[in-house]
């Protein structure tokens, strides 16, 4: 088990989209071969640099990149060496499917066969219990008072766009943790201010991160900075890793974030895994 030494947590979880989640995530025009190429070389750019700064992350990937198969669309052996780096590998749903869409069945088939495929190429050498919905959908929880017209298929008309039914199956399929991205009424009318990366907390057996922050530059440095949250968590692409300074999500603010908060005593990365192994 690990033990927390620092005071700050820093979850940093990857959402590796890959050509099915690229095909499935963008309209046809904007498939570009380029990018695929691109994503890749950008993963080993960060594994390089985590490395050096020598702190662990989390990659969502598609379960359909771990099927066995060919490049570009399939590649369980580069799923399994981001593993032996160390990282968590967690679950971005089998082919980067918008659930709310879907039915319970296609979606229980979709997250067993993920699981199955990305722990298979990683030769079980962790139990993959994270799930990050791909387009971070759905938002809508009826229970916690959040209700999305931005899911498209709308709960109840859609069963699979109430997130309650959603970690349910979750639950049934051995899942441990989610990613979650949503707007309560309570902060759609300023009632309670949401802590812009999100918190961390226990609902039914499965530990819930909210997540509303994408990237790396300096609007969020300077919040972890001046914060007193115990945990702040990222997202972000590899996909996105480009030496852009004006994106949020480039090269260049990935790096200046690392020198800020990797070199600090006070933060310690960790991943999700670590939260479970740690009964939080």
């Amino acid at each position: 088990m690990k033990i927390f030494n620092k005071t700050k947590k820093i979850i940093l979880i990857w959402d590796y989209d890959a050509p099915i989640g690229q095909i499935n995530a963008t309209f046809p025009y904007n498939f570009d071969y380029n990018t695929l190429n691109k994503e890749k070389s950008n993963v080993e750019y960060a594994l390089s640099k985590m490395e050096e700064y020598s702190i662990k992350s989390c990659f969502a990937i598609t379960g359909f990149s771990a099927e066995q198969g060919s490049l570009p669309f399939n590649f369980p052996d580069f799923i399994d060496h981001i593993s032996k780096k160390g990282h968590e590998i967690a679950s971005h749903n089998w082919k980067h499917e918008w659930i709310p869409f879907f039915t319970e069945k296609q979606n229980r088939k979709s997250f067993e066969r993920s699981k199955l495929a990305l722990e298979r190429s990683i030769k079980h050498r962790q139990e993959v219990i994270g799930f990050c919905p791909p387009h971070s959908k759905p938002s809508t929880w009826i229970r916690k008072g959040a209700f999305s017209l931005g899911d498209r298929a709308l709960w109840p008309f859609f069963k699979m766009a109430n997130l309650e039914n959603v970690l349910k199956l979750l639950n049934e399929l051995n899942y441990k943790w989610i990613r979650i991205s949503l707007n309560s009424i309570k902060y759609k009318t300023g009632f309670k201010n949401k802590n812009l990366t999100g918190k961390v907390y226990k609902y039914k057996n499965m530990l819930i991160l909210e997540n509303f922050y994408t990237g790396f530059d300096n609007i969020v440095q300077e919040y972890i900075l001046h914060s007193t949250n115990e945990y702040y968590i990222i997202t972000a692409h590899p996909a996105m890793l480009s030496k852009d300074k004006n994106k949020v999500e480039s090269s260049m603010y990935f790096e200046d974030f690392l020198n800020k908060f990797a070199n600090n005593s006070e933060y310690e990365f960790i991943s999700p895994m670590d939260l479970i192994n740690h009964n939080i």
